[in-house]
């Protein structure tokens, strides 16, 4: 099960990561070399539906599979599209599984299409991004088009679907040249703890259509499919788009919480069907479509259950209502259905498949939790999986064409296959090495010995001496974070994804083989529930002590701590250390122990806008990690808040933070990750602190956040992860693990290289650790763990300790905490792009010493004559008065916080800056405020235009008219193409209060407080 990732309005440049081929082609070997560990496969991984183990357990599984399209022209050749981890391809039955498509810019494969009538070889279109809606489905650059088997690719659509996410791909093969249909939604970068943020624009979202073969893409105007009343003036996702082969003017096309609709003449103009619409909208939907019959399954608008199955017999004109497969279990869990109460996920794992040796259109598969069949058109349904042999979170179906109603199946645990005739199982995972790793945990001394925490398939173990390059699930399901205890390797812990019921934890006292979680996992939750915690993110972090045997730290909305390895726990302060929302949404996402002090220790809080006061990240520091509540300490540890030290390099509201680093040698040295596009959030990718977190400076190379950066820099890329070499004791070399894999710093993050080595491919990692020996393990979203074998002396601890010494470090005072500003409703001016976009060349080099070349100009179709039937040809919408440049204009902040203003006193002023960083003039044509904010009279040099690389400031006034978070913008319109630009504004208004006496400051001093 994952983590649904719900939507936040994110303004996103289009113009991004074009500098990563060339910072990538200057790779080199630099003496050092990564190796691949494994998973292939995952063995003994249990399938457990709705909880419940059936059947034995698998032999092999993998990553989670998203797309599979099998071969008509040549027997058991397949292809397999993963999650984060590319594009695999199976010569025929007894081949073994090669990826094909490393040297593109990224990996993760939201959906494939196999064109079988081109020669010699079908052409294969690849939708990349993949369109599953949690935190961790991962943007994508584009379609990619390849007519010689994967051995070169064309990308198209570089501007359009640029950190999209395709969710579904048809290609009407009448048309010469082919005729294409996305449906594209959004998709996120995401981090070892799950702390999602959105990168795609909103004018992205929805249906594109190209009659050209991709080289022109064109949308449609707002409304042609319904409003979207989530996002006034953005179009909705959509969830899947379907051409019927037998009548391929028929497109199909689901819309994320408005309908399912229907073009009769190939894309010019479509209409809503007449399916029950639920009063709350549709969610997310699937359609199949066979010689005039079509069926959509209708998920519910919160994710989770279903809403309905219907059929058409007559191309979509009138439907009839089947029913939602479901399946009962033992353990009294129900699987899918149309009960919010049933183990379901609508908008996770969805996928509708007909089976084309049934002319009749009568045989229908669907995918949700369970795998089902029904051979009446959904009037009843077979669970395929009652004694196991899959996995659960179905993805892809497609039906083997040399074995009637036998099909492959893609799920969370990989691809399987069932043969219809055997009514049986097989895995084929052997040699798909796509495992998706959230954290790694090596052995503090021994590298052949590793845990890693896999989403989706538990928690496994790789032994070197024993395994080769299998690992061996060793507790399941869902794994978070795992690791050994530095001080006795002999014990180890993880975590599991939240439930319901709350965080669970595992402890393990025999190096990792077997588990136990229910006493403490009870003793965990009961810990919780006596401080009032509001719930641990999805995927929980820990943190073991490096010099105090047994004490391990575990974070939700405080931490928590255990002095005797996970048996029992209490609150180690009394503090809420996040944004403050109301459950695991802002949860502590790190926990940073300095392995030089194990007193002093960071904390991190994600941001989130999934909750209904979004909420800014925030970085927390104590002097006395190692105290806990109790009775001489009844509020615990102090923990102070540094994240307005941030400010005004980094607007925590405004981007996501992904880690803390610690240097080993200096715990007031210490390394901020920072996720989202700098083109975007007009934010760096890696912050560094000498003082312990008072002060802060960038270390991404980038200190004036260029687009593009330098050379020397960074790519604008995000940064999930920074590790700091133990290997040198000067603190300056330093890795950092982003969506694209790894970079490597000497100087202390001055200048960056890439450090993949021709070996990781353009894979996200999510972790890197190092153990003692020097050894750095990388574990990837996608395509498991890479160790690169180490030198360095042992990381510096402080001498073991049986019993902690309770510091109590005075609070400083109070810093005002950056707050969001609730969404403002815009309305820009839509405009479809029909225009031709250039092939982005950002292919990383998968060899070390060679450069980066153009992206091949394949064919993807044969050459004819013939004129494509009834293009796509969207209204345009008039071109408004000024003509649009293509102006980039940065807001100096973007957040604008006025702190503490006592009501009835005098205004407060703060300035804000607008930069042209363009080569064009910019016309300045109004500007609106909202709130209890005004310009200050005379306080603008902002004129009527603003020239190429020059700023002008605004004067803004508040004055609150009551007492709290006072929230407003500034808009300022333009003609750039992204006018309105937005700065956001807030305020706090204070009531005058009477001094407090003496008496009551000193009892607070008394407390240990100043």
């Amino acid at each position: 099960m994952r983590s649904p990732l719900f939507l936040s309005a994110r303004s996103i440049l289009s113009s991004i990561l074009l500098a990563i081929a060339i910072v990538l082609a200057a790779e080199t070997a630099q003496g050092a070399a990564w190796t691949f560990i494994g998973p292939e496969p995952v063995a003994s991984e249990v399938a457990q539906f709705g909880g419940m183990a059936l059947g034995p357990a698998l032999p092999d599984a993998s990553g989670r599979v998203t797309a599979i399209v099998s071969d008509p022209t040549s027997s058991g050749r397949l292809f397999v599209g993963t999650a984060a981890g590319g594009l695999w391809m199976r010569a025929d039955a007894t081949s073994s599984f090669e990826p094909i498509f490393d040297a593109e810019p990224t990996l993760s494969i939201g959906s494939i299409f196999l064109d079988p009538t081109t020669t010699p070889y079908p052409t294969l279109y690849v939708g990349t991004g993949e369109g599953d809606g949690s935190n961790d489905s991962y943007y994508g650059e584009g379609v990619f088009v390849s007519s010689d088997l994967g051995a070169t690719w064309t990308q198209l659509g570089a501007d359009q679907f640029a950190d999209a996410s395709i969710g579904g791909i048809a290609v009407n093969t009448t048309t010469s040249p082919r005729t294409i249909f996305t449906a594209v939604t959004y998709g996120s970068s995401s981090s070892r703890a799950q702390a999602g943020w959105i990168e795609t624009q909103w004018d992205q979202m929805g249906i594109w259509g190209s009659t050209d073969g991709g080289v022109s893409w064109k949308t449609y105007p707002l409304g042609t499919f319904g409003t979207c009343y989530y996002f006034a003036n953005q179009p909705c996702p959509a969830t899947a788009v379907a051409i019927d082969p037998a009548l391929p003017s028929n497109v199909y096309a689901a819309i994320q919480w408005t309908g399912v609709f229907r073009s009769t003449d190939s894309g010019v103009t479509w209409s809503e069907l007449p399916i029950p619409q639920p009063s709350g909208g549709i969610g997310r939907a699937s359609i199949a479509a066979q010689n005039g019959t079509v069926y959509a399954m209708i998920g519910a608008a919160d994710g989770v259950e279903y809403d309905g199955f219907y059929k058409s017999t007559d191309g979509g004109d009138s439907w009839t209502a089947e029913t939602v497969p479901s399946a009962a279990l033992q353990s009294g869990a129900t699987l899918d259905g149309i009960s919010s109460a049933d183990d379901s996920q609508s908008q996770f794992d969805q996928v509708l498949a007909l089976d084309p040796a049934d002319s009749l259109a009568d045989t229908v598969l669907f995918g949700g939790v369970g795998i089902y069949r029904s051979v009446d058109s959904g009037e009843d349904w077979t669970f395929l999986a009652p004694s196991g042999g899959t996995y659960p979170y179905q993805h892809a179906i497609a039906f083997d064409p040399s074995n009637p109603h036998s099909f492959y199946l893609g799920n969370d645990g990989g691809v399987f296959y069932f043969d219809s005739n055997a009514a049986s199982w097989s895995g084929l995972n052997a040699s798909l090495g796509a495992a998706d790793v959230q954290s790694v945990g090596p052995h503090p001394t021994d590298s052949s010995i590793v845990l890693g925490a896999l989403a989706d398939n538990g928690t496994a173990l790789y032994s070197a001496e024993s395994s080769s390059l299998s690992w061996t699930q060793v507790d399941g399901p869902d794994g978070g974070m795992a690791l050994f205890n530095p001080l006795n390797p002999t014990v180890a812990y993880h975590t599991f994804a939240t439930t319901d019921a709350g965080p669970e934890i595992a402890v393990s006292s025999d190096g990792g083989e077997s588990w136990i979680a229910d006493a403490p996992t009870s003793a965990l939750r009961s810990a919780l529930a006596a401080n009032d915690d509001a719930g641990a993110a999805f995927l929980p972090p820990l943190a073991a002590d490096p010099a105090t045997q047994g004490r391990v730290y575990f974070g939700a909305h405080s931490i928590y701590v255990s002095s005797d390895s996970g048996s029992s726990w209490t609150a180690e302060t009394s503090q809420d250390l996040t944004g403050g929302c109301n459950s695991g949404e802002c949860a502590i996402e790190d926990i940073e122990i300095a392995p030089s002090d194990d007193t002093k220790a960071y904390a991190l809080a994600m941001e989130t806008n999934t909750t209904t006061v979004p909420t800014p990240f925030r970085l927390m520091t104590t002097s006395d990690a190692n105290v806990e509540v109790d009775a001489s300490y009844p509020e615990g540890a102090t923990w102070h808040d540094v994240t307005a030290n941030l400010y005004p390099l980094v607007l925590p509201a405004d981007t996501q933070a992904t880690g803390v680093a610690i240097d080993p040698y200096d715990y007031e040295t210490a390394y901020l990750s920072v996720s989202g596009f700098t083109a975007a959030t007009e934010i760096g990718h890696v912050f560094v602190t000498h003082d312990f977190g008072v002060t802060w400076s960038q270390a991404d190379g980038n200190p004036d956040n260029e687009i593009p950066p330098p050379a020397n820099a960074l790519p604008d890329i995000p940064v999930l992860r920074i590790l700091v070499d133990s290997g040198d004791s000067t603190g300056n070399t330093l890795l950092a693990a982003t969506d694209i894999g790894v970079f490597q710093s000497t100087d202390g993050g001055a200048d960056w290289t890439a450090y993949n080595l021709g070996v990781i491919p353009a894979v996200p990692v999510f972790d890197l650790e190092q153990n003692q020996s020097g050894s750095i393990f990388a574990a990837t979203f996608g395509r498991g763990v890479f160790e690169i074998a180490g030198t360095a002396s042992a990381t510096p601890t402080p001498s073991p300790s049986a019993t902690p010494t309770n510091t109590i470090q005075a609070t400083p005072s109070e810093t005002p905490t950056i707050s969001p500003t609730p969404s403002v409703s815009l309305t820009p001016t839509f405009t479809p792009s029909p225009t031709p976009s250039p092939t982005r060349t950002i292919t990383p080099t998968p060899s070390p010493t060679a450069t980066v070349s153009p992206t091949p100009t394949a064919t993807a179709t044969p050459t004819a004559t013939a004129t494509p039937a009834d293009p796509p040809t969207p209204t345009e919408t008039p071109t408004p008065l000024p003509t649009p440049v293509d102006a980039a204009i940065a807001r100096q902040p973007q957040n604008l916080n006025f702190g503490n203003v006592f009501l009835g006193a005098a205004p407060k002023i703060r300035t804000a800056k607008i930069v042209n960083q363009s080569k064009f003039t910019v016309t300045l044509e109004s500007v609106a405020i909202s709130g209890d904010y005004a310009l200050a009279p005379g306080g603008s040099n902002c004129g009527a235009i603003l020239g190429p690389h020059q700023r002008c400031s605004y004067a803004i006034l508040f004055s609150p008219t009551a007492a709290g978070h006072r929230y407003g913008s500034m808009l300022i319109y333009d003609n750039g193409k992204k006018s309105p630009q937005q700065i956001r504004l807030v305020g706090t208004g204070k009531i005058a209060k009477a001094k407090k006496q003496k008496k009551a400051i000193v009892a607070a001093t008394s407390r240990g407080y100043r």
